[in-house]
């Protein structure tokens, strides 16, 4: 998959013109106006925020500086999954100061965020914002002569507020804006915004890798899975499908998530819930995922030889070992962005430890190659590999019609 262009982002500089914070635009370059906006605005917020956080990296894109974001009034309302430290928040011009609008925003400051005024030029609808601002940005081309950068300011200003000079182009108007007053600055004279490219993961990719992270953080206890789960309708559906197949419940049906999950217990939920979220990649073949789930019964199956190699230790590093191909990105990559534990990332990636060992001898077995496999280092002989093969086989034809591939 192609790199292609996510973001770009241009440092913001202090009077001293080292870098107090980078804004994060989007790309290819929208269009400046109200009409734009209100027809593509969320989406082009979305797409930084997304690309910044989960395709890049925030470490690799602000180096831990903040970032300076456009919202729209329907970003006002919204959880946001930057923190205050990591972002501030960038009042479009078209956004109207109504008592919805006004009453987000004095949430979100409440929460921690700093509120920035985004393109100021003085007008009395704009002016409104200022009771609630940290920062405010004019925009120099948008004046209509070099002494208005001074006016705006001595007219508008308050203690606390912060202005920063917006597409400052020449030393001369960097010089103006700071004897008037300024304290931040931004344009071409120090930096043109610089492209960061990376690859787009499609929703349903991330959405997966979401569910994946939480269900597997090291320290998530029973109520973290259930409530994990119990956010998603088709998980919830499906494992109440499973607690109530006769191999799990004999008895009267079971008809809550919180029932279900005790009937199947911690680690199977888990087992299930990992399994059922690969199963919304839709635009994967079920043949891949089929393969995943017979990698994961086969580690399992193998796990019955060794008293080092936990089961649904075993099972989940099967099931995942084909993450890279599910989500059309890196092995090392997927790994970091799920979060897996070490032990695991290890395993899949570097074929190391006891866990990696035996999927390296999956993989000869599969590539047809099984005078490869290193067997002294196995817990088990050929003749037990080929019987659990055979038992893996079973459970996925048995399994598959359940998941709907």
């Amino acid at each position: 998959m192609q790199d292609r262009p996510l973001l770009a982002r241009q440092p913001i500089l202090d009077k001293q013109q080292s870098i107090y914070a980078y804004e994060l635009l989007c790309r290819p370059v929208p269009t400046d106006n109200v009409t734009w906006q209100n027809a593509h605005g969320n989406d082009a917020t979305t797409e930084v925020v997304i690309g910044a956080l989960h395709e890049i990296g925030m470490a690799s894109v602000t180096a831990g500086l903040p970032a300076f974001v456009n919202f729209t009034a329907d970003f006002l309302v919204i959880d946001l999954p930057l923190s205050p430290d990591e972002m501030v928040i960038e009042l479009l011009e078209h956004i109207p100061p109504s008592e919805t609008n006004i009453a987000a925003v004095q949430r979100l400051k409440k929460q921690g965020y700093r509120i920035a005024v985004d393109d100021f030029t003085g007008s009395s609808e704009q002016a409104t914002w200022l009771a609630y601002a940290d920062i405010v940005k004019v925009d120099l081309p948008a004046l209509t002569g070099k002494s208005d950068a001074a006016t705006i300011r001595d007219t508008f200003h308050h203690d606390g507020l912060l202005w920063l000079a917006e597409k400052v182009e020449t030393h001369e108007e960097f010089e103006a804006c700071k004897q008037a007053g300024y304290d931040l600055f931004q344009g071409y004279f120090f930096s043109k915004p610089v492209t960061m490219f990376g690859r787009r993961t499609p929703d349903s990719h991330l959405a997966v890798m979401q569910l994946i992270t939480a269900l597997n953080k090291p320290d998530a206890e029973f109520e973290d899975i259930v409530d994990t789960v119990r956010r998603d309708p088709q998980l919830s559906f499906r494992l109440l499908q499973m607690a109530n197949s006769p191999t799990v419940n004999q008895g009267a049906s079971i008809t809550t998530l919180q029932r279900a999950a005790t009937a199947l217990g911690l680690n199977r939920i888990k087992r299930w819930a990992n399994l059922l979220a690969l199963g919304k990649l839709s635009d994967k073949p079920a043949i891949l995922q089929q393969q995943a789930l017979f990698r994961a019964h086969l580690m399992q199956g193998i796990s019955a030889f060794s008293d080092e190699l936990d089961p649904d230790t075993a099972f989940t590093l099967g099931l995942f070992s084909l993450l890279d191909a599910l989500l059309d990105l890196p092995i090392d990559e997927v790994c970091a962005k799920v979060s897996l534990p070490d032990e695991l990332t290890e395993a899949i990636s570097q074929h190391t430890g006891i866990y990696g060992r035996h999927l390296a001898a999956i993989h000869c077995w599969e590539h047809g190659d099984a005078d490869a496999i290193p067997w002294k280092q196995l817990c088990l002989t050929p003749s037990q590999l080929e019987t659990t093969i055979e038992q893996a086989i079973v459970l996925v034809s048995e399994e598959s019609g359940a998941l709907g591939t």
